[in-house]
C-alpha cells in the first residue's frame, strides 16, 4: 500500500539509506551515496511530509508499506523532468531484498501511476533506469510503459558500460491497460 511518511518512518528509513544496504547497487548506482547529512534530512522529509504538496500537485514521494504490518518497504517519488510542459518522471525503490521479486513494486508503482493520473492533468509519465537494471525494465514493460529513449554506454556501474533506459506511458495507454 502507498501512505504518507510516518514519524516512526524515520529510523527505519536512515537505516535503509546506510551505504552498505544492497538497493545501492540497483538504484541509480551510478550516482553518489547519500552523505550522513542528506539521508538524515532525507529521512526527516518523508516522515513529516504533509499528505499534499503546497502547490496543490500530489505529493512529491509516498512511503510503499506492508499492507498488514504498516512497515515501510520503499518510496514512490515522482519530479519535473520539464515543469513547463508538464512532465513528470517517476521512480521507486523497496529497500529490503527479502520483499522484492514478489510483485510489491509492480502493485506499488501500478498505485503511483494511478494516483498521478487521476490527481492531475498530466499527458504522460515515465521512469528512467539502466540497462542492468531488469528487474526495473520487466517491471515497466508489465504495467504498459513504453521504451521511449536508449542513451547507449551512458551509465558506468562498477567499471561497465550500461545504457540509460527511458519507459514512458500516455494517460489514454495507461486507462486502457
Amino acid at each position: 500500500m502507498l501512505r504518507t511518511g510516518r514519524p516512526h518512518d524515520e529510523p527505519v528509513l536512515r537505516e535503509w539509506l546506510r551505504p552498505h544496504h544492497d538497493w545501492h547497487r540497483w538504484d541509480g548506482p551510478y550516482f553518489p551515496r547519500p552523505t550522513d547529512t542528506e539521508a538524515d534530512a532525507f529521512a526527516a522529509a518523508v516522515a513529516a511530509q504533509p499528505p499534499d504538496d503546497a502547490d496543490g500537485l500530489p505529493p512529491r514521494r509516498a512511503v510503499v508499506a506492508d499492507a498488514a504490518t504498516d512497515a515501510l518497504l520503499g518510496t514512490v517519488n515522482w519530479y519535473w523532468e520539464s515543469e513547463a510542459t508538464q512532465w513528470a518522471r517517476l521512480g521507486i525503490v523497496l529497500y529490503d531484498p527479502a520483499v522484492r521479486g514478489r510483485g510489491i513494486g509492480r502493485d506499488a508503482l501500478a498505485a503511483w501511476t494511478d494516483l498521478l493520473f487521476a490527481r492531475t492533468d498530466w499527458v504522460r509519465l515515465d521512469l528512467a533506469t539502466w540497462s542492468g537494471n531488469h528487474a526495473m525494465t520487466a517491471v515497466a514493460r508489465r504495467l504498459g510503459f513504453v521504451e521511449e529513449a536508449r542513451f547507449r554506454r551512458a551509465r558506468v556501474v562498477d567499471g561497465v558500460r550500461y545504457d540509460s533506459v527511458v519507459h514512458g506511458v500516455l494517460r489514454e495507454e495507461w486507462r486502457a491497460h
